[in-house]
Formats: C-alpha cells, sequence, structure tokens
C-alpha cells in the first residue's frame, strides 16, 4: 500500500467512527476530542489533495457513501461537505 492509499484508508476510518455531535457536547472532554479528530480528518484531506492529487470529487462521495446519514436534520453530511467545501 503506498502513501496514498495509506492516507485514504486512515481519512475513511476517521470519517466512518467520527462523533458528529462533538459540538453540542456539555462535555469539553467530548468537545475536544472531536475538534481533534476533526482536524485530523481536514489535514488528511488536505494532504490528498495536495501532495497526492486525488480526485476530490470522488473522495466527498467516498466519504459520504462510508458514513450514512444519522440526523433528520442532515448534519453528518453537512458537516463532510463542509471539510470538501475549499476543495470542490
Amino acid at each position: 500500500m503506498n502513501t496514498s492509499e495509506r492516507i485514504r484508508t486512515e481519512l475513511l476510518e476517521l470519517v466512518r467512527t467520527h462523533d458528529y455531535s462533538y459540538m453540542m457536547s456539555d462535555s469539553h472532554g467530548v468537545w475536544e476530542a472531536g475538534m481533534q479528530n476533526e482536524n485530523r480528518i481536514k489535514a488528511k484531506i488536505h494532504s490528498l489533495f495536495l501532495y497526492h492529487r486525488e480526485d476530490m470529487y470522488q473522495l466527498y462521495e467516498d466519504c459520504i457513501a462510508i458514513r450514512p446519514e444519522q440526523y433528520t436534520d442532515g448534519l453528518t453530511h453537512k458537516v463532510i461537505k463542509n471539510w470538501f467545501n475549499t476543495y470542490i
């Protein structure tokens, strides 16, 4: 597995397991963990775009596909879309 594939695999796992409602938590620890995880996700997306020239549209679609919407207001997919706004 090359570097790009490894980063992509790690990204998809982070997207799959991310707590999309962390920002609504009353617990500072939960909020901080969510922020750190989100920063890792954004860094991997940036790396895949800038250094590895990944197809951002496909990567976005893969992230949406790996994490079904779990909130009636669409929060999960809104967050994912926001991560990609700079690139697509």
